[in-house]
């Protein structure tokens, strides 16, 4: 996916499952609900802070640095990354790096506001805020390595998710951030002005969709409730936030019905397709069980080509629809087919399949 395009805290926030809460909670002695509003703060308030970073080219060269160096191996499996003493390592390992990056006095200031925030103690607070850079390092790197990024355009694209971030940090965090010297810029301002222009968009959106619906009798509105749920995850987070924006979304899930074109239940195909990728995907451990998948893995391939077909006869709207809802999935996909692809052996049987199945689905999600 297209970094700029995409929502940075949404997709940091969805890495965390309630599993993963549970055990960060219990880690620091805290509910799982203070460990989650202390995330909902703390991510956007790192990534705010190293957007600031990045605002100048000295800056912006540390923050490359910095995400240059990062591990990502460690995010794939964050439940047992947190567990034990490797848990409060990488923790810790967090906090140095925003240390390192950021400075000493930013980063009390930062830490100090969200403790004050979330009501933690400083010990808590720490560990929340290191595990915070340890994600938005995680995501920036992913992002720099997938989209070529060199150090200016990794600036820009954390300049790009500013409305993002600043509508994501919870009512007087971004003042209190200001003032302490961490955010430069108005960001409590444009948090507003992010939320309500939001709000705005959304409620163009239902109406534009219900209107077209009307005119050509299709009830096309379904392809909203995929991105709907895939939103679900960020907003377990930041539930106090936007009101007017959920609101909106709430009306268009409302509005929403079925998608049927010639019979098909295009949203249901997708949703099977996926589901079955990762399913067949997920049962690969050698080359022996890659050779017995391939069979379905070619059934997937031969499933796209089947959608193709019917996504010719989507209008302009159905298709950016659809493009919306691929593009949110591809990125677990092309995860798991990479990770599935450096098993010995499975490669040279697997590869030239999900090749030309990403491939078509790339295609499928940017029709001509």
């Amino acid at each position: 996916m297209n970094g700029y395009n995409m929502n940075i805290v949404s997709t940091i926030l969805g890495m965390i499952a309630p599993a993963i809460l549970d055990k960060l909670a219990a880690s620091l002695g805290i509910s799982s609900g203070a460990a989650k509003s202390a995330l909902a703060a703390a991510v956007p308030a790192v990534l705010g802070a190293m957007g600031s970073k990045a605002s100048t080219d000295v800056g912006a060269r540390a923050l490359f640095d910095a995400v240059s160096k990062t591990n990502t191996g460690a995010m794939g499996d964050l439940a047992s990354t947190l567990t034990g003493a490797s848990g409060a390592d990488f923790l810790k390992g967090g906090l140095g790096s925003l240390t390192s990056l950021l400075g000493d006095n930013t980063l009390k200031g930062l830490t100090g506001a969200i403790g004050k925030q979330a009501g933690l103690g400083a010990d808590a607070t720490s560990s929340v805020v290191g595990l915070a850079g340890q994600l938005a390092m995680g995501q920036l790197a992913k992002s720099a390595t997938s989209g070529g990024l060199n150090a200016s355009s990794l600036a820009g694209l954390l300049n790009s998710q500013q409305a993002n971030i600043a509508s994501a940090l919870p009512a007087g965090l971004g003042s209190a951030l200001s003032s302490a010297g961490v955010l430069g810029g108005d960001f409590a301002g444009q948090a507003s002005r992010a939320v309500n222009d939001a709000a705005r968009n959304a409620s163009a959106a239902t109406a534009q969709a219900a209107n077209a619906a009307k005119k050509t009798g299709s009830n096309w509105l379904a392809w909203i409730i995929p991105l709907l749920i895939a939103a679900a995850a960020a907003w377990y987070f930041l539930g106090g936030m936007g009101h007017s924006v959920k609101e909106a979304a709430e009306k268009a899930a409302d509005s929403a019905t079925s998608l049927v074109v010639d019979g098909v239940d295009v949203n249901a195909q997708l949703t099977s397709a996926f589901d079955g990728l990762k399913s067949t995907l997920g049962g690969i451990t050698d080359a022996a069980s890659a050779q017995a998948a391939l069979p379905k893995l070619q059934e997937a391939v031969t499933s796209v080509d089947g959608l193709t077909a019917v996504a010719a006869k989507l209008t302009p709207a159905q298709r950016t629809m659809m493009s919306g809802v691929i593009t949110a999935a591809l990125p677990t996909l092309k995860d798991l087919i990479a990770k599935v692809v450096a098993i010995p052996g499975v490669g040279d049987v697997v590869k030239p399949t999900t090749d030309a199945l990403l491939a078509k689905i790339e295609a499928l999600a940017n029709p001509a």
